[in-house]
Parts: structure tokens; sequence; C-alpha cells
């Protein structure tokens, strides 16, 4: 009777393995998924200015989850445009989009940025020998996938946002024509409809003569950070014919003499226009995390050329 008992104990466990285990569809002929650009957009209809919302994300970082699985898997960080082998022939239950952009500019230091919401998508087909395009499809044929910013505190001077947005837009420029000023000190001034501008009626500008070798201005606001844990990122478009240094303005501890360090010292575009997004953070923990500073720029001439220095839709962002 006890070997019956434990016949039978161990063939009600046999068949729990059974019944519990899913038959994944792996192959050694992958499915693909495809995706060329991802772009952020103005999805809950803000009202900011469309400079905001421009963007560089230059890779993403794609997470499964197939139903039955205790847990996700991380397919790989991958650079756009990128078609992509799955080794597994069956819909995704889930496939999060993780928007990635390189810090500083620099491909080594690809970084998932923090202001930007992941894509979550659902009932992702695959099939073995086929490709899965991921987005909509644009006016030139490319596949495009759109995120947006987390919650962020109103771009307008006027309303501050509710207290439970995440960021915090310190500083912001966009260079319209219909602003009565400019939030940079001079030599920076505004140009408006003209071809040298990026996006609206205006950008800004500094012309760097032959005889200087080094023009200086900055963000006309002393910016204002108490918690040393927060993210701080300076997004810009910017073309330039001459070197261009971006860093910080403060003192080592309140009260102290101020000092000037650099974060980054960008190089010429050759008349293009470029996305970048600085991290500040690190140059801010140098100055001990000191409430306040400023935000410098120094155009540098160092072959003695005559140039100019383009900016547009500048802003500060923490979190």
């Amino acid at each position: 009777m006890i070997d019956t008992l434990k016949r039978t104990i161990l063939l009600a466990a046999a068949l729990l393995l059974v019944t519990g285990c899913k038959k994944h569809n792996y192959s050694d002929i992958p499915a693909y998924l495809h995706l060329d650009k991802m772009d952020v957009v103005d999805k809950s209809g803000s009202g900011a200015p469309a400079g905001f919302f421009t963007s560089e994300i230059d890779a993403v970082q794609l997470i499964a989850y197939w139903d039955g699985d205790e847990a996700e898997t991380i397919l790989g960080t991958f650079q756009l445009p990128c078609t992509i082998p799955v080794m597994r022939n069956e819909t995704i239950t889930r496939l999060d989009v993780v928007p990635v952009i390189k810090q500083n500019g620099i491909a080594a230091t690809r970084i998932e940025y923090p202001y930007f919401k992941y894509v979550y998508l659902t009932d992702v087909p695959l099939a073995a020998d086929s490709t899965t395009n991921l987005g909509t499809q644009d006016s030139t044929g490319i596949w495009v996938l759109s995120t947006e910013y987390k919650p962020w505190r109103q771009w307008s001077a006027s309303n501050t946002g509710s207290s439970d947005t995440l960021i915090t837009v310190m500083a912001e420029e966009y260079f319209e024509k219909i602003q009565y000023s400019i939030l940079f000190t001079s030599p920076m001034e505004r140009i408006v409809d003209n071809a040298d501008v990026r996006t609206g009626t205006g950008s800004g500008m500094v012309h760097v003569t032959r005889d200087k070798d080094a023009i200086d201005f900055e963000i006309d606001k002393t910016i204002e950070v108490s918690d040393p844990t927060k993210n701080l990122y300076l997004e810009m478009d910017y073309r330039t014919d001459v070197k261009l240094s971006v860093g910080m303005r403060s003192s080592y501890r309140t009260g102290g003499t101020e000092d000037t360090q650099s974060a980054i010292t960008l190089y010429e575009t050759n008349g293009k226009w470029r996305k970048i997004y600085i991290n500040l953070g690190r140059l801010w923990s140098q100055f001990n995390y000191n409430s306040t500073f400023h935000v410098v720029f120094s155009a540098i001439n160092s072959d003695g050329v005559d140039g100019y220095v383009y900016l547009d839709n500048v802003k500060l962002l923490t979190i």
C-alpha cells in the first residue's frame, strides 16, 4: 500500500510538471524585429513650442515578455535603424522599447535617457524568416515609433504645473520672434525668418570675428537646485563654425568665490544642426552640489576664423 501511495504521489508530481510547463517555439530560423527611427512627440497636447520636442534618439533597448515566462528577456540595445533576429517564433505578449541617447554626444556613453517614457507594445507577432516592423510607416517609407517626455512642469512661466509632475524645466529658450527678449546675455542675439534657424521662426546667433580668441555668454538666470540626487541635463540644438565650450559658473561653498569650469567642448559641425544632451550633473558634483549656479558658454576661436555659433531649443531639465 505504501508503494502504491508513493507511485501515486510521483505520478501526480510528474503530471503537475508536465501541465505546468509551456512549450516554447524556439527555432533555428529567426524571426526579425525592425525599427528605423524613434521620435519624441507631444502626445498630451501640452501646448509647448515645437522646439521642445526636437530629439536625437540614437538607439533602443528592447525587453520582451512572453506569456508563460517567469521573467522578462532583454533582447539587447541596438543602434537605430536596426533589424534584430529573435530565436523564438511566437507572439511577444509585451515588448518594452526604451529610448537611448548618446550622453554628451559620445557613442561610448549611450544611456537610457531618464526624461523619456518607455513605449509598451502588446501582442507583437513573430514568425520564422519574417520581419515585424515596429511603429508606423511615414511618408518616406521608414518605420517610426513615437515616445514622449515624462510629465513636466508647464513650460509657460505663468503655470508651474501640478505638484505630482516629475520633470522641472529650470530654463528654456526657443528664440521665437514673438518674444520680447531672450534668456541669454550678449553677444547672443536672436535671428528670425532666416534659413539658418533650426525650428520655428528664430534661433540664437553669436558672431565670432577673426580678432577674438574667445567670446563668452551665458543663460541670464541663476539656476537653483537644492537636491543633489537630481539628474541635471542641458538639451539644445546647435550649429557652430568654432569650438563651443559648455559649462557652469558657481562656488565650491555657499558664499565662496565663483569659478568657471567646462563640462564639454563641442566641435565644429560643418554647417549642420546637431542635437545634444549634456550631463551637467558630474560637473555640478565638482562644485559640491552648490544649490545656485549659472550655465555658461564660450566660443573658442583658436584658428582665428570669422564664423558663427547658432543655438536653438535650449532647455535645462531636472528630475
